[in-house]
């Protein structure tokens, strides 16, 4: 459709995550997504947490499962999707929604340590056939990367104690 406003959210999952079927069976999920903008403020040279904005998020398909079981209260979460306003409310229709791993650890199936697993230390991970293939058909680096300098990110004007940048 044209006319449709693409968004990128960022916000902490706000209440229980409700799962529901279609006529036809189709999962759907929806949940409520707490945005918090930042504002800097320039009199105190400090940036601090502005007015929330509750965003209505939809999924569908095999992606409602997914989230339905991995999202909980307040767990931060990066969703990008259609924006509308529908009754005075933002509603983003999901394409895609993900942990936010700057505040939480996220692991999948071949990554999860054993112990979350149910597996005995000793047992190696699941793998597939698919994914050993694909490993083996990249090429290898010749070299690996030099490192970056330690303190690469600080400009040569400022120092750590006169930056004050946004965070959570």
């Amino acid at each position: 459709m044209s006319g449709e406003t693409t968004a990128v959210i960022r916000g902490r999952v706000y209440g229980a995550v409700q799962l529901r079927h279609t006529e036809r069976g189709t999962p759907a999920a929806r949940f409520t997504v707490m945005q918090v903008p930042r504002e800097y403020d320039r009199a105190r040279r400090q940036w601090h947490d502005g007015e929330p904005v509750p965003v209505i998020c939809t999924v569908t398909g095999p992606l409602a499962r997914h989230v339905a079981e991995c999202l909980t209260d307040a767990v931060h979460v990066i969703a990008t999707g259609n924006l509308a306003l529908r009754d005075n409310r933002l509603h983003l229709d999901s394409a895609q929604v993900g942990v936010d791993l700057a505040h939480h650890i996220a692991y999948i199936d071949e990554t999860l340590p054993g112990v979350l697993a149910g597996r005995s230390p000793s047992q190696p991970p699941r793998t597939t056939a698919t994914t050993e293939d694909a490993y083996r058909a990249q090429p290898s680096p010749a070299a690996p990367p030099a490192a970056a300098p330690a303190h690469w990110w600080r400009s040569p004007r400022t120092s750590p104690a006169t930056v004050t940048a946004p965070g959570r």
